[in-house]
């Protein structure tokens, strides 16, 4: 069995990528597993972090980057097709939402890759990060904003056959429609399960729920398209217009209203009206409706960033990890585990030592013992 053409789903973080996921690794040939983040890894493979020498270090060793990627592609490929192949699935595909900034990388090193992205109305997923995350609603915006764009940015820079964009509230109100565009995209038959990925996904075992707290067990369903909408805050309105407004229109949104109401994909010979190909992309941005996709290094945290930046930077990360433990959930767990450290007697100093050996000791009980 032959797996090329790796499928790989990029998009923001609350934008239906886990519902999407789901939907594709329903498909018999194609197999997208859970979120594994391994771009982590493999750049920190090709540039040790926290070392001052930690650049190229393969080099000393006599290897080509050229050579290095080889291998490095040999070694992830690996482990995917490994997976798709356990799965009885001849292409594999991955899942991430941070590794949208890591395209023109993934483009590079697996050059017969596909990318597919997800977006969402931008008032919703502005809404579920500061529900869920607890981030301000502008740095949820800005995060919206400067996502998307990289990804338009990377998709005009890859081949006409390697990129396209389709948006959650057409998956959600026309999937038969939208997946058959897609498919036909990804030149794979059309398949029915792609409508019934409940199913086939409990059929199989999997977990019912996923990443995102994403239950798998779900039908396809317009439910939780414009709920946002009913809680939205007039400081959440002027942001999404201010700064949100000229990309949410680019992509069919009404920045402060839900649903998609504008058209996504211009007039083309295949009649195609939900998905974006990179062809399609390449055409609205030459004509009158186009959209700055210009890099925002302010919205990126950047390796090389200034002092003073950086401690911003920490500043709202601490002040978001407070907000979380001031949280009532927290709160009660917190106070649920100083009563069980009175009640143990033991120093709380010394209690998570305890507790450790404890359970070392239980774990080396559970251990089969030799036979003589």
């Amino acid at each position: 069995m032959t797996l090329d053409r790796p499928i790989f789903v990029v998009g923001t973080m609350r934008s239906g990528s886990t519902l999407f996921r789901l939907v594709l690794d329903a498909h018999p040939n194609i197999s997208i597993c859970e979120e594994t983040g391994f771009m982590g890894g493999l750049t920190a493979a090709k540039e040790i972090p926290n070392w001052a020498r930690g650049r190229n270090w393969f080099e000393r060793l006599g290897f080509t980057e050229e050579e290095f990627d080889a291998r490095l592609r040999e070694f992830y490929a690996g482990m995917f097709e490994r997976y798709a192949r356990s799965q009885g699935k001849s292409r594999w595909g991955e899942k991430t939402p941070f590794h949208s900034r890591y395209i023109a990388q993934m483009a590079a090193l697996f050059p017969d890759a596909v990318f597919v992205a997800i977006v969402r109305h931008p008032g919703a997923v502005v809404h579920s990060l500061v529900e869920k995350f607890h981030y301000e609603t502008s740095d949820a915006v800005t995060y919206w904003e400067s996502t998307n764009k990289e990804i338009l940015r990377r998709g005009l820079e890859l081949a006409d056959d390697r990129f396209a964009l389709l948006r959650y509230e057409d998956l959600v109100a026309h999937p038969e429609e939208t997946l058959h565009e897609l498919v036909e995209f990804l030149d794979e038959p059309w398949s029915e399960d792609l409508l019934r990925h409940n199913d086939v996904q409990a059929a199989r075992g999997t977990p019912r729920i996923s990443a995102g707290a994403t239950r798998t067990r779900d039908p396809i369903t317009t439910d939780r398209a414009h709920r946002w909408s009913d809680s939205m805050t007039e400081d959440t309105r002027r942001l999404l217009e201010s700064s949100a407004g000229p990309l949410a229109r680019f992509l069919g949104y009404l920045p402060t209203e839900p649903g998609a109401p504008g058209a996504l994909v211009p007039p083309n010979p295949e009649g195609r009206r939900r998905l974006l190909t990179r062809a399609g992309l390449a055409e609205r941005q030459a004509g009158e409706g186009a959209v700055s996709v210009a890099e925002d290094t302010a919205a990126v945290i950047m390796p090389d960033m200034s002092p003073a930046e950086l401690a911003k930077r920490l500043q709202a990360a601490e002040a978001a990890l407070a907000r979380i433990r001031s949280s009532r959930a927290v709160r009660w767990t917190n106070a649920a585990r100083r009563a069980q450290r009175r009640a143990t007697g033991v120093p709380i100093e010394l209690f998570g030592a305890a507790s450790g050996a404890v359970r070392n000791r239980t774990a080396q009980r559970r251990k089969p013992q030799p036979r003589d």
